[in-house]
């Protein structure tokens, strides 16, 4: 049971991450595309996603897309005679400092409008439409499992906090940067460990990763809620993602505080990233980084 206290403190972080990370939130409609320069930044690895995604249940889903994929002419307009049943409620063009003001081009448009007509849109919906409209295929589109924790449990404190450039510690956690939770077996050698990845001031998305001779004894539990609650102790909100099939890291998720609200995140695999520049916007020398 999550204090309910700790409610409005957890929902305004994620109002404030989801902001920072779609370029706006939360949606104005139950389906919402925005065009905005955010895209344009690295993430938190350096990476580039020129498209993502956030489905609520609640809230509704929101698109944010970077400029070029909306104005450029990706897939054919309708026929002039199917223009009559358009039905845009929301048109948003990028300002320079990638704010929302007015305006689609007519392909965006039409994409809006496969969602209105009051239905609150699936993400498997979601994940079909963009496919069709960015002429990708649709496992080029991903759909992950979006968690976040107000509370974490006491499942035992069995990780140390070390530097993840550290020479002992595996390669995998080398890209977190700062710190890192692992935990050590009895020879020595870390085992399983927990790396933050540093969206914003406001939330801190956990990854673990356990070695298969340390699995099947909670500790990656353990150490997701220990990471969690001091994410949580730092005035930040912990986030947590993970494919629909990664029943196992699903079950780690439910047990370290991280509940299944139905939210959900929607975006673009690296493939689909390299096939929609190539395919869409003439390479990357075209989007002006």
């Amino acid at each position: 049971m999550e204090p309910a206290s700790l409610h409005h403190i957890g929902w305004d972080l994620l109002d404030q991450h989801l902001t920072k990370l779609l370029g706006a939130w939360p949606p104005s409609e139950d389906f919402q595309i925005v065009p905005t320069l955010r895209r344009r930044e690295p993430m938190w690895d350096g990476s580039i996603r020129t498209l993502l995604g956030i489905f609520s249940p609640t809230a509704g889903t929101l698109i944010s897309m970077e400029p070029l994929i909306h104005t450029a002419p990706i897939v054919d307009n309708p026929a002039p005679g199917d223009r009559d049943q358009w039905r845009p409620r929301n048109r948003r063009q990028p300002t320079q400092d990638g704010s929302p003001n007015e305006a689609f081009s007519p392909n965006t448009e039409h994409l809006q409008s496969q969602f209105d007509g009051g239905h609150q849109a699936s993400p498997s919906d979601v994940i079909g439409h963009l496919a069709d409209h960015l002429a990708i295929e649709e496992d080029h589109c991903f759909m992950a499992y979006f968690r976040f924790a107000f509370h974490a449990p006491n499942l035992g404190r069995p990780g140390v906090w070390v530097p993840a450039d550290s020479s002992q510690i595996p390669e995998w956690l080398h890209p977190f940067g700062g710190k890192v939770l692992v935990a050590y077996g009895q020879d020595g050698r870390v085992v399983a460990g927990v790396g933050l990845k540093h969206h914003d001031r406001f939330a801190r998305e956990l990854a673990v990763v356990t070695e298969p001779e340390a699995r099947g004894r909670g500790l990656a539990k353990a150490l997701v809620a220990q990471a969690a609650e001091c994410v949580l102790e730092g005035g930040m909100l912990p986030t947590y993602l993970h494919a629909p099939s990664n029943l196992a890291s699903a079950r780690v998720a439910e047990a370290s505080g991280f509940i299944d609200r139905g939210w959900r995140m929607v975006g673009l695999t690296q493939a689909g990233e390299a096939q929609l520049r190539a395919r869409s916007l003439g390479g990357a020398h075209d989007w002006g980084y």
